[in-house]
């Protein structure tokens, strides 16, 4: 299985847009304390966003995207300024914060209306969104949805190749990392040693470990865990086979390892996830 593909699928993805309209000067939105990925799209005018301590001036056609939970300001002060046309959404994620999978997100995308040029499937995607929202023609809501959904990934494969790259998408554009990914991503459930993994990517065990840990901000193991805990919590959650049994599916030899495993991560055992329904 190509790993971007079950990185996505394991997102589980539901966004829609919120508001597409003009706003005259001055004027400020505040995004603070937002849970959910938030995207905006200048389509007419200019305002300026504060990210992170950062500050950058949107200009007509440019795009900002913001993974879960990234405060960000944006807004136009001088009265004197022509109105803006902004288009805003949201991604939210059925998934556990502590998953692997949300680290696939970067976690601020600047894409100027130069840069998207280079993408025109994104772009013509945007325009689509836009229109769909703005004509409030019967299905929109359904087919906004479902554009935004699209919208993410074909994010996702804009920002590879570019330089500033963090997290998996660094590992996945590293030759050797990615060949070690792909195969456990195929076979989460495998008898995986840390030499295994290491000669799949034709490095030593050592070098192998850093480079992995440097990549992606944790260890082989732990991603390696995490990613069989999503499997885990699928199966626990879409099926009626018993604990030990999903525990030997996603790669543990006893149900005991498994259930400490599960609880150490998700702080409650598989059985009391199944009954909650995923809620603690």
């Amino acid at each position: 299985m190509e790993v971007l593909t079950d990185i996505l699928q394991g997102l589980r993805t539901a966004g829609s847009v919120y508001f597409c309209d003009f706003l005259d000067p001055p004027w400020n939105l505040d995004y603070s304390g937002e849970p959910r990925a938030m995207f905006h799209l200048v389509r007419r005018g200019g305002c300026t966003i504060e990210v992170e301590g950062q500050t950058h001036h949107l200009a007509p056609g440019d795009f900002v995207f913001m993974a879960p939970g990234v405060d960000h300001t944006m807004y136009s002060n001088d009265p004197a300024e022509p109105r803006t046309l902004l288009l805003c959404g949201y991604c939210s994620f059925d998934m556990d914060d502590d998953d692997v999978l949300i680290r696939a997100l970067p976690r601020f995308v600047l894409l100027t209306a130069d840069e998207l040029d280079a993408w025109p499937w994104l772009t013509r995607t945007l325009d689509h969104l836009s229109a769909e929202y703005m004509s409030g023609a019967p299905g929109s809501e359904l087919t906004v949805n479902k554009l935004t959904e699209v919208l993410l990934v074909q994010l996702l494969r804009a920002d590879f190749g570019r330089s500033d790259q963090a997290g998996i998408i660094a590992a996945l554009t590293d030759k050797r990392l990615h060949k070690a990914l792909t195969a456990i991503h195929v076979n989460p459930g495998g008898d995986w040693t840390l030499d295994s993994a290491a000669e799949l990517a034709n490095m030593s065990r050592s070098g192998f470990a850093k480079k992995f840990k440097d990549t992606l901000d944790m260890s082989f193991f732990d991603y390696l865990t995490r990613l069989r805990m999503r499997n885990a919590r699928e199966l626990l959650t879409t099926s009626q086979l018993r604990v030990g049994d999903i525990g030997e599916r996603v790669g543990y030899q006893s149900e005991l390892s498994f259930v400490k495993a599960f609880k150490k991560l998700h702080g409650q055992t598989p059985r009391a996830y199944r009954v909650h329904g995923g809620e603690q």
